[in-house]
């Protein structure tokens, strides 16, 4: 290879890698997540052995309003293992998000491990023009609901909420 030809190959890889860190970081609609262990205290006490074997996943939703005019809204989810076991990763768990009934997202559980207190959360935008979607209607999470992980309570893996953009 010529010395010109490595010269622009290197500067054209350069560029497309600065282009990409730009354009990630300038970019607020991006999935983003984070996994955070919280302090949740002191745990109450199981009522039985077998629940004390158990995680707990619970989760939360709440919508945020567009910036700009009939702009998209996004929804901000947040998943947490109340229970005193320790998700250990090898049953990987599925959630998903519905506007007015139709599903706009859906993701299988990507971590390893989820210790009692950890939570993760992330929020995603819901285009309007792909999902055409009315000012006001419901939103829902749904965690787990093929059941895979054994928990503690299995009633706080939905949560639904109303929106309205109020135009």
């Amino acid at each position: 290879m010529e010395v010109r030809t490595k010269a622009l190959v290197t500067v054209l890889l350069v560029g497309a890698i600065i282009g990409g860190f730009t354009l990630q970081s300038q970019n607020k609609n991006l999935f983003k997540g984070q996994l955070v262990k919280r302090d949740t205290g002191t745990p109450a006490a199981p009522v039985d052995s077998a629940a004390a074997e158990m995680s707990d996943l619970e989760t939360d939703l709440v919508i945020i309003a567009p910036t700009e005019p009939n702009g998209d809204i996004s929804a901000k989810v947040t998943i947490t293992n109340k229970g005193p076991a320790n998700i250990d990763g090898k049953k990987p768990f599925k959630y998903s998000v519905y506007i007015n009934n139709t599903e706009v997202f859906t993701n299988t559980d990507s971590y390893t491990t989820m210790s009692a207190g950890d939570s993760f959360s992330f929020t995603y935008p819901i285009s309007r023009a792909v999902y055409q979607y009315p000012d006001s209607g419901t939103a829902k999470i749904i965690v787990d609901a093929d059941n895979v992980i054994t928990e503690t309570d299995e009633e706080n893996n939905s949560k639904e909420v109303d929106y309205n953009l109020g135009k």
